[in-house]
């Protein structure tokens, strides 16, 4: 399999996720009016500038730095679209267009809502490329998190590190793994605690470019708290949204797992003070937990693997 065949299966994934697709064709077809000036941030595949297309823009100037791009160029050109999408294989940082925009869409969108850099390109493109009373989709977004009980999800993605394979040790790469976040699926039989909204984001008026929360969650029951699940609800227009939560139907996204560095048990009632962080425009992720008198520090910048030599071989976090 080659990179570039990554990228189709992952843009597929994508397309034939109704939950996404079908949501954005609904919100681009009320936004977009014919004629307007359309600007489609991380355009992928470049449907977004499809819908734009179907509802009538003038222009669309779809902006990639992705190899993808020339999927998207070549679907433009199948369905009569080569006229009136300019594409911009670059990131949306660096280009300058030609003329303000009516609409700018995006779907830059990853498994814990910002960590593929919406929050600090939407912002910038917002300033540079929108007229003033443009419409942005999506129109903002929030986060949410709830401590969680995995033993077997842990156990499976986490202390599998701790045993040795074919005889061999593996156990430092439990360190990289305690200090990433992994897309999962669960349900709320899971739950330590009520889910917490986190971060609310309304991208027509935030300056924020990064997430930064503190906040307190009590047990409700009895358990071992693992980590932390998140997830984002993205309202996309007023009245349509769509969400990668557990009681929402199943999408590409799944949900994302903070692991902590190891179990601790919980009673009812005890606190669970969570600090949760990004930087570099969301490409990195920090989450702190304190319960029980124990305190945990993750952060995947300690589990980047560029820098994978500079990490302690102990199980210590």
């Amino acid at each position: 399999m080659t990179k570039y065949t990554d990228f189709i299966n992952y843009h597929l994934s994508m397309l034939v996720d109704e939950t996404r697709t079908g949501a954005y064709s609904q919100a681009i077809s009320r936004v977009v009016k014919p004629g307007d000036v359309v600007v489609d941030v991380g355009c992928g595949s470049g449907i977004l500038s499809f819908f734009a297309c179907r509802a009538g823009a003038r222009r669309v100037y779809a902006i990639e730095s992705e190899p993808v791009i020339n999927i998207a160029e070549l679907v433009a050109a199948k369905n009569g679209f080569q006229d009136r999408i300019t594409f911009y294989n670059a990131s949306s940082f660096n280009v300058e267009l030609p003329e303000p925009a009516d609409v700018i869409v995006t779907e830059t969108m990853g498994t814990f809502g910002f960590e593929e850099g919406i929050l600090g390109s939407l912002t910038d493109a917002r300033q540079r490329f929108l007229k003033k009373g443009g419409r942005l989709v999506p129109h903002g977004v929030d986060l949410f998190l709830v401590p969680v009980e995995l033993p077997q999800f842990y156990e499976h993605v986490v202390d599998f590190w701790v045993n040795r394979c074919q005889g061999f040790d593996f156990s430092p790469v439990r360190h990289l793994t305690v200090n990433n976040f992994h897309p999962l699926k669960l349900h709320e039989g899971t739950f330590l605690g009520d889910p917490l909204r986190v971060q609310e984001i309304e991208f027509g008026e935030t300056t924020q470019t990064e997430v930064k929360a503190g906040f307190t969650i009590h047990a409700r029951r009895q358990g071992w708290l693992h980590g932390l699940a998140g997830w984002f609800n993205a309202e996309l227009i007023p009245g349509l949204s769509i969400s990668n939560g557990p009681r929402d139907k199943a999408s590409h996204w799944g949900l994302a797992f903070f692991p902590i560095d190891r179990p601790v048990s919980v009673d009812r009632g005890n606190r669970i003070d969570v600090e949760m962080s990004s930087s570099q425009n969301g490409e990195y992720w920090h989450w702190n937990v304190s319960v029980n008198g124990v305190r945990f520090e993750h952060s995947s910048t300690k589990g980047s693997l560029s820098s994978a030599q500079e990490r302690p071989t102990s199980l210590a976090g």
